[in-house]
């Protein structure tokens, strides 16, 4: 379980669904460009269940990463925090700031522009 508010350092929340296909196309473009990831932590956040979660991460190549990680959470936990948001959505903290948030599918460049 993990709390933002209890994160430190640059932090990168990405709001997510395995069986989305915005989401799918998004973590191809962050594995395609991890190396510009080096100085953050993407926690990769689902409602989803653990096994599809695990599925996702493998089948895009980021459980290999150290700077990647997966957690669960619910629906109302996301609701309670985020407000009603489209997956994907991803939201780039830095000393526990929100720097820029990102709801719906984003192109990586806009990402990369933002860190």
């Amino acid at each position: 379980k993990i709390n933002v508010k209890e994160l430190k350092g640059n932090i990168i929340l990405i709001l997510f669904q395995p069986d989305c296909d915005h989401c799918q196309r998004e973590a191809k473009e962050i594995r395609e460009n991890i190396g510009a990831f080096k100085n953050y932590n993407l926690y990769f956040v689902s409602a989803d269940q653990l096994a599809a979660v695990k599925k996702f991460g493998e089948d895009y190549d980021l459980t290999e990463h150290t700077n990647v990680h997966f957690a669960l959470t619910t629906v109302d936990d996301v609701i309670k925090n985020f407000g009603g948001i489209p997956a994907p959505s991803v939201y780039i903290y830095a000393d526990q700031k929100l720097v820029q948030k990102f709801n719906g599918e984003v192109r990586i460049d806009r990402i990369l522009q933002a860190i």
